[in-house]
């Protein structure tokens, strides 16, 4: 059995070095896929983490009447803070919000100097309210409208955030949507390529394959090498991405870590946390493809 195999690795190697100029084609096809697949998986993986941050960063601002005293203010927080869909609850008294709302518009002298005109604070107290998630949003401000505290409440302020989520989700949707089209599609042209790149090589070894039949030589035997020599196509073409994915990511990296400042994201840290998942996958799935389409170029020459 071991004399066997080691045969079979000794003929694939030959055959892989034989044949270079077809060998190196094949796995350029092969690094040329699985870096478009990467690619479009890559933005995939951005949409879904702009989405994050912006989920993060979204709340609902309630600004309270002037006249609304804080016990009552203080009441509505502890009801919301018993809503199952509520994160959390922040209470911002008036002199909060009248210094948010300075340092908001600190570039814009005319409203900071009408502020400074006025005798009294014309700004009430504020409850920010955060929910588990997004879809979450809807329950919390029904029970907002609902409770017998929507009297006191001057302004809610979410609209604007519902819409960029809604906007930005729809984006990410479709776009892992086109992800998993775009890979499949490349997927299909990738092995057709391969298998017409692998026929031609089994082509040239057609009376190898012939005398190796007569002699007695089984199928598997047949077909040792060659599906050897294309695990060393994939192999070769996994390795080759990975040098060449991570010499991109060193460019690109910087700028998108300033895009996502804040969140520690990175594309580099995102494929360090899913090497084997991504590039193991990878390489199985086209070792897999490889083996099928070696299988089907050999089948008319086994029928010896």
């Amino acid at each position: 059995m071991f004399v066997i195999l080691t045969r079979t690795v000794q003929f694939a190697l030959k055959n892989f070095y034989r044949n270079l100029g077809l060998s190196l084609t094949t796995v350029f096809i092969l690094v040329l896929t699985i870096v478009s697949v990467n690619t479009v998986f890559s933005v995939s993986a951005l949409a879904q983490t702009a989405l994050k941050v912006v989920e993060s960063r979204v709340d609902i601002s309630l600004l309270f009447k002037i006249d609304a005293t804080e016990d009552k203010i203080l009441a509505f927080k502890k009801t919301l803070e018993g809503v199952r869909e509520v994160a959390g609850v922040d209470y911002l008294t008036r002199d909060q919000v009248l210094e948010q709302f300075k340092e908001k518009h600190k570039n814009n002298p005319d409203i900071i100097a009408s502020l400074n005109e006025l005798k009294e604070n014309p700004l009430g107290a504020s409850l920010v309210v955060r929910a588990e998630t997004t879809k979450d949003y809807d329950k919390v401000l029904s029970v907002i409208e609902n409770s017998e505290y929507n009297t006191i409440i001057e302004k809610k302020t979410f609209d604007d955030h519902a819409a960029v989520i809604k906007r930005l989700g729809f984006l990410t949707s479709r776009t892992q949507q086109t992800a998993v089209a775009v890979s499949i599609i490349l997927t299909v042209i990738a092995f057709l390529i391969i298998f017409n790149t692998i026929r031609v090589n089994v082509y040239t070894h057609r009376e190898e394959v012939r005398v190796m039949k007569l002699v007695g030589a089984g199928n598997w035997f047949v077909r040792g090498p060659f599906w050897i020599e294309t695990i060393l196509y994939s192999f070769s073409a996994v390795v080759l991405t990975v040098i060449i994915w991570y010499i991109g990511l060193r460019f690109i990296d910087p700028y998108i870590a300033q895009f996502f400042s804040g969140t520690g994201f990175s594309l580099t840290g995102y494929f360090n946390a899913n090497f084997l998942q991504i590039f193991g996958g990878e390489f199985l799935a086209v070792a897999v493809l490889n083996v099928i389409a070696t299988s089907l170029a050999l089948y008319k020459y086994l029928r010896v």
